[in-house]
């Protein structure tokens, strides 16, 4: 028989194993070597994928130990079925058929996982089918064993013994499969989690006080004579980076655009941030909005709250750093937190997964809201790779370094954030916004006295690049 005729013939084998068919014997007594080269065919899938997903990544042989470790795993349940089976010598034969299985679930589950990244419903499925791979793999093993024993104590005992020596640890422990990885950040904050400096060390812990506090006595006094505007930007997750970069890049926006200086207040969820910026917390916003309430005009000032996180299907807004417990801040929440504060010109920016869970119980006459997706959709650009999240790239990194609008900002982000989902074969997350009519008058007339500002500091410029050009030709 051809090598090709005997790949596809084993090919074929392995999705009878792996499907509960059976296979004769004498297919599968293969030697040793190859029944390593299929071992080592087991680590393809998941490595191809990685290569796939990972476009600026690096090679790393720190997760060796994980990407090997079912090999030993099959390996002790080969013996360990084929004892109970009273058939020793059909260790090799066992080992080979577990390993064909392997590499199937393997494939079914990554094709899972590509056909449901798009639709978040399906995500949620498939995360609450994390043990099934592994219980598939170790029934898989264990019938095709059993159909070389007759006695059912035997097979009970065949069964049992896959399950607990292959299904229960790997169902039980969540394990890197590959060596391609995204490209290491010294600052990423999955790489700081273990440094001594964490969240709940003893250093941080007691200096959190004194760092919230300096950073509400850093809101300055309103100017007076025009409409001035307050930030507070809050980056909910912690193991991932993006957030708070999206919080100190936003906040340095709205300093230079938007006149915020002296005007921000930022609440940061990261282990890099824990001894220099207060955390979000619920406690720490209502703080938050509390100062910013006694330093403005309420009734002409305007407060925008930037949140970035993660959000849940039942539109909790993620708050999570390390082991520490927080409480919880949904749309209900947080309309009482701003009730409460006594704000009156609110504009609040919910970045996050399901975030159109906040228009409805937000909206009123006094307040604009922006969210990045629907109440039922995703949104995208997490990660410690990622400087902004698609939403924030499309809004505040372009579309209102073009416009002192926040309104004709959202227009313009909302069809380049389709564009660019659809690109990437993502189910367009949707944003939403809600303006009330107030709040809308008041925002125009927030936007026309910067662009005047705008137009004044221009021709400040030009009359000083104009009146040293006459000097120079004068000869001054």
């Amino acid at each position: 028989m051809s090598y090709a005729k005997r790949l596809w013939r084993l090919t074929a084998d392995a999705f009878r194993v792996a499907f509960f068919r059976d296979v004769p014997a004498a297919r599968l007594a293969l030697g040793w070597g190859a029944i390593l080269a299929i071992a080592l065919a087991t680590l393809l899938p998941p490595i191809a994928i990685s290569l796939f997903v990972v476009t600026n990544g690096e090679w790393s042989w720190a997760t060796l130990p994980y990407v090997l470790m079912h090999i030993p795993l099959l390996l002790g349940a080969a013996v360990g079925a084929a004892y109970c089976a009273g058939r020793p010598a059909d260790v090799p034969r066992f080992f080979a058929a577990g390993l064909l299985a392997s590499t199937v679930v393997d494939i079914a589950w990554i094709g899972a996982s590509i056909a449901a990244a798009h639709h978040p419903d399906f995500v949620r499925v498939l995360w609450g089918l994390l043990p099934l791979p592994a219980a598939w793999l170790a029934f898989a093993l264990g019938v095709y064993a059993c159909r070389s024993v007759a006695s059912g104590g035997r097979r009970a005992a065949v069964i049992a013994c896959c399950l607990v020596v292959v299904g229960l640890p790997l169902a039980a422990l969540f394990r890197d499969r590959t060596f391609w990885h995204e490209t290491f950040r010294p600052e990423s904050a999955a790489a700081q989690m273990g440094l001594a400096i964490s969240p709940v060390s003893e250093n941080a812990f007691y200096r959190q006080p004194e760092v919230l506090a300096r950073e509400l006595d850093s809101v300055r006094p309103r100017t007076p004579g025009r409409t001035n505007v307050y930030l507070i930007a809050i980056a909910g997750y912690g193991r991932e980076d993006v957030f708070m970069r999206e919080v100190e890049s936003v906040s340095e926006l709205f300093r230079q655009r938007f006149g915020a200086e002296g005007h921000v207040v930022r609440l940061v969820n990261n282990p890099l941030a824990i001894l220099d910026t207060p955390i979000a917390s619920r406690t720490s916003l209502q703080a938050a909005l509390e100062r910013v309430a006694h330093a403005m005009d309420r009734d002409e000032d305007v407060l925008v709250l930037f949140m970035t996180s993660h959000g849940s299907p039942d539109h909790h807004f993620a708050l999570e750093l390390a082991n520490m417990q927080f409480n919880d801040i949904d749309p209900a929440t947080l309309r009482g937190l701003l009730d409460d504060a006594g704000i009156r010109n609110r504009v609040v920016i919910v970045s996050t997964c399901y975030s159109g869970g906040y228009v409805a119980p937000l909206a009123g006459p006094d307040t604009l809201v922006i969210t990045a997706a629907a109440a039922d959709r995703a949104s995208f650009g997490c990660g410690n790779e990622f400087d902004w999240t698609y939403f924030g790239d499309a809004y505040f990194n372009h579309a209102l370094r073009a416009t002192h609008s926040l309104t004709r900002a959202f227009d313009a982000a909302r069809p380049a954030i389709e564009a660019r989902e659809r690109a990437e074969r993502f189910e367009p997350s949707q944003p939403q916004i809600s303006v009330g009519q107030r709040i809308g008058d008041r925002l125009a007339g927030l936007a026309a006295q910067l662009d005047a500002d705008d137009v004044k500091l221009a021709a400040v410029h030009s009359t000083g690049r104009h009146g040293e050009s006459n000097r120079v030709f004068s000869g001054s």
